[in-house]
């Protein structure tokens, strides 16, 4: 009787304490607040977002909806109580929302459109800080640019900033355009494809597998590097210390896949084994059992101890092991 006594208490004393701890954060999320409509507002700029057109302050999330987008200058739209709700319902942002003033709100876009091709020359000019500078010898870089019809506006004086600082890189790049003008601005992406000229090789007679190549195995010739096939060599640095996987044909394009690293010690060559402890350093011949290119870590065998240790390539016929 006792036990019963104390649940029944228990959960009496939790029906009383947990409302008081849930009920204010319902409130706090049903919180009440107003939109109230004019009969006519003058906007800036082809967008209008709820804080622009309610003569009462609004709640940021709430604030921040785009109520009509695309307006262009000199034009009027209407906007109704039944289509700010429905886009607040979308948003999962309409709990506590009431309306007062007018059932309709004609929206005017002032100011001036953009000139297409002004605004063209503006986005150009501020992408030829982003062009790399072209290679020596090489065809100048140049670009192109899609971004679409944007009808923006303007009132006074307008600039463009670019959501990117770092260089353009050749082929496609995505750019994020800013139009400032005041305290507005409109913001869209621009697609930019930048062409680049980078040296490509081609064999200038068939070049046999293993064969370590340079500058001489091949005719060079510039291509756009944005309209490089994939796969294909570009530059002559990738030859330093390369040699061929397989064999090539005489003309043929070289690929990345083509080259490898040269080995600098076949298996089986007699090395030089220098075995470092702190700061001495002692060196021993030793034998290869495999081959190796300059930093791989390859097997060795100590012909004094007859030791078998993992050293790395240094060099031509030379070896390092760390005790």
């Amino acid at each position: 009787m006792r036990k019963f006594l104390s649940f029944k208490m228990m959960a009496l004393v939790l029906s009383l304490v947990l409302p008081s701890l849930v009920l204010p954060s319902l409130a706090q999320a049903a919180r009440p607040w107003r939109i109230a409509l004019p009969d006519t507002v003058e906007l800036q700029g082809g967008k209008a977002f709820l804080r622009d057109i309610s003569s009462v302050p609004v709640p940021a999330g709430p604030g921040r909806i785009v109520v009509y987008a695309g307006g262009a200058p000199n034009t009027v739209v209407s906007v109704s109580r039944q289509i700010i709700l429905r886009k607040l319902v979308t948003a999962g942002l309409s709990s506590g929302v009431s309306f007062q003033g007018a059932e309709t709100c004609q929206i005017v876009f002032s100011g001036r459109e953009l000139n297409g091709e002004v605004l063209s020359g503006e986005i150009r000019r501020e992408l030829q800080d982003l062009v790399p500078a072209a290679i020596p010898g090489a065809p100048d870089s140049w670009f192109e640019i899609e971004y679409g019809d944007q009808r923006l506006s303007t009132a006074g004086d307008w600039r463009v900033e670019l959501g990117r600082r770092t260089q353009l890189k050749a082929g496609r790049n995505l750019v994020q355009v800013r139009v400032i003008s005041g305290d507005k601005q409109e913001s869209f992406n621009a697609s930019v494809l930048l062409h680049k000229f980078g040296e490509v090789a081609r064999a200038a007679r068939n070049i046999p597998r293993d064969m370590p190549v340079t500058d001489a195995h091949f005719i060079w010739e510039w291509q756009d590097l944005a309209t490089l096939p994939n796969g294909v060599s570009a530059g002559r640095t990738g030859l330093s210390g390369a040699s061929t996987t397989h064999s090539i044909g005489a003309g043929d394009l070289l690929r990345d896949a083509d080259l490898k690293e040269t080995p600098l010690i076949m298996a089986g060559d007699a090395v030089e084994l220098v075995v470092m402890r702190g700061q001495v350093a002692v060196t021993v011949r030793a034998f290869a059992r495999q081959q190796g290119t300059l930093g791989q870590t390859i097997p060795v065998r100590n012909e004094l101890t007859g030791r078998l240790v993992n050293a790395r390539v240094a060099g031509p016929g030379r070896v390092e092991w760390r005790r």
